[in-house]
C-alpha cells in the first residue's frame, strides 16, 4: 500500500502532489453531515452579515491551518474546500502556546480579498477537548469607503472655507473638523500597530462629539469594534449547538477506513468488522464464512512493468472480487491480499461464487487482448464458521488462509507473467 500524500506547502499548489493530496478529500463536501454543518454555518454567516465563517484545524508543526468546512458558496473564488491548507498569518503563532486563546483578531488588506478582520476561537467536544477552530472574516471596506468619501467632501469644504472665511472660521474648522478627522485618520493608520495580542479599542476611546457626520463616522467605527466582539461572542455561543461535530468526527473516521488505492475498506475497517463478527458469535450468530484472496506474481509485475501497472493489477483484482461477492464486504488487508466476509445469500451460495471467481480469472488469463497486468492470477481460500471448533474469527481466518495458500501452491506450477 502506498502512503497517503503529505500535506503540500503553499509553494506546491497547482502541482500534481497538491492534486493528489486534495483527492483524498473528494466527496466529503457531499456527505450529509458535512452539508448539515455547512448549512448551519451559512445560517450564522447570513444572520450576522459577515464575509465568511469556517471550521479549521491547526497543524502546529507546519504552522498552517487546514480547512474542514467553509460556509462560502463553492462556486466563489475564495471558497476553501476540505483539506486546503493556509499558512499562518503574522501573530497566529500564539495559537501554539495558547490553544484556548484561539486566533487573535488580525486585520489584512489584500488585492484578492480586500480589507478584512479575521479571528477564530476553539470548538470543544463534550469532554472539553478542542476539535477545531471556528473562524470568521468581516469586511472593513464598506466602512473605510464611507470614511474616504467623507474625507474628500470635507477637504473640498475646507478648501472653500480657507479662501472665504476669517481666521476665526479657520480656527473653528480646525477645532470642529480637522482635528476629529486627523484623529480618525491616525486611529485608522495605527490600528494594526503594536503587539498582535494587544486588545484594541482605538475608536471607542476617541470620544468625538462634533454632532455631525464626523461623529456619525466615529460612532460607526466604534460600533464596528463592538460588532467584532459581539460576532465572536455569538460564534462561541454556537459551540453548544455544534454537538454534532462528534458525529462529523465519526464520519471522518469512516472515511479514514477506506483504502486509498482500491476504494474498498482497509485493514482498520477489517479489524473493526472482525470485532463485530466476534460479538455476533458470542450472541449465537454462526452463519458466515471467510474468503481470503491473494494476487499472484505482484513482485514480477512490478519488476517487469513498473509499480503503476502493479497497482492497476491490484485494482483489477479488487473489481473482480467486488463483482463476484456483490452482497459481502470486501477488505484490502495487505499489499496484494483481500478478505471477504460472506453472509446471507453470498454465504448460502458460497461454492457457486468461488467457482464463478475462478472462472472469471481463467477467462481473463486467456484473453490475449488484455495487457499482462490485467490478466490477473489469484488464489482464493474459503472457510465457513464451524460451531464445533470455532469460537472466534481467528480460527476461521487460519483455515481460510491455509486453504488460500494450498490453492496458491496448486497454481504455482507452470505459471509465469504474460507479456
Amino acid at each position: 500500500m502506498r502512503p497517503a500524500p503529505q500535506q503540500p506547502t503553499v509553494e506546491e499548489w497547482d502541482t500534481p502532489a497538491f492534486s493528489e493530496y486534495m483527492a483524498q478529500f473528494e466527496g466529503i463536501d457531499q456527505e450529509p453531515l458535512y452539508l448539515e454543518l455547512k448549512e448551519q454555518l451559512q445560517a450564522f454567516q447570513d444572520a450576522n452579515n459577515v464575509a465568511a465563517i469556517y471550521l479549521i484545524s491547526v497543524d502546529g508543526a507546519a504552522e498552517h491551518t487546514i480547512y474542514l468546512v467553509d460556509a462560502t458558496d463553492p462556486d466563489a473564488d475564495d471558497y476553501c474546500p476540505p483539506g486546503l491548507v493556509d499558512p499562518f498569518f503574522e501573530g497566529d503563532q500564539s495559537i501554539l502556546t495558547d490553544p484556548e486563546g484561539g486566533f487573535l483578531p488580525n486585520i489584512t488588506n489584500t488585492e484578492e480579498h480586500g480589507w478584512l478582520v479575521a479571528a477564530g476561537m476553539p470548538v470543544h467536544d463534550a469532554n472539553g477537548e478542542i476539535l477545531a477552530y471556528m473562524g470568521v472574516d468581516m469586511s472593513m471596506n464598506d466602512i473605510m469607503a464611507q470614511q474616504h468619501q467623507f474625507l474628500l467632501r470635507t477637504a473640498l469644504v475646507l478648501l472653500v472655507l480657507t479662501v472665504v472665511t476669517s481666521l476665526l472660521a479657520i480656527l473653528l474648522v480646525d477645532r470642529m473638523v480637522i482635528r476629529p478627522i486627523n484623529t480618525l485618520s491616525n486611529a485608522s493608520v495605527t490600528y494594526c500597530s503594536g503587539e498582535a495580542s494587544t486588545v484594541r479599542h482605538k475608536f471607542a476611546q476617541l470620544q468625538i462629539k462634533t454632532g455631525d457626520e464626523i461623529q456619525a463616522l466615529a460612532d460607526s467605527m466604534s460600533q464596528m469594534e463592538r460588532d467584532i466582539n459581539d460576532h465572536i461572542a455569538n460564534l462561541l455561543a454556537t459551540t453548544r449547538e455544534l454537538a454534532t461535530t462528534r458525529e462529523h468526527a465519526e464520519q471522518l473516521n469512516v472515511l479514514a477506513s477506506v483504502d486509498a488505492l482500491t476504494k474498498v475498506r482497509n485493514k482498520r475497517a477489517y479489524d473493526e468488522e472482525i470485532a463485530r463478527v466476534n460479538e455476533d458469535i458470542r450472541n449465537g450468530s454462526t452463519a458466515f464464512g471467510l474468503a481470503m484472496v491473494d494476487l499472484n506474481d505482484l513482485k514480477i509485475l512490478n519488476d517487469t512493468y513498473g509499480h503503476e501497472q502493479g497497482d492497476d493489477a491490484i485494482r483489477t483484482l479488487c473489481r473482480i472480487i467486488c463483482n463476484t461477492f456483490q452482497h459481502s464486504p470486501v477488505f484490502r488487508i495487505g499489499g496484494d491480499e483481500f478478505a471477504v466476509i460472506l453472509e446471507n445469500s453470498d454465504f448460502e451460495n458460497a461454492q457457486g461464487l468461488l467457482d464463478q471467481f475462478n472462472e472469471t480469472l481463467t477467462e481473463r488469463q486467456a484473453d490475449s487482448d488484455l495487457p499482462a497486468w490485467e490478466r490477473v492470477s489469484a488464489a482464493i481460500g474459503f472457510a465457513p464458521f464451524d460451531r464445533e471448533r470455532d469460537t472466534s474469527m481467528e480460527t476461521v481466518f487460519k483455515r481460510a488462509d491455509k486453504a488460500m495458500y494450498a490453492r496458491k501452491k496448486e497454481m504455482k506450477g507452470g505459471r509465469e507473467v504474460r507479456r
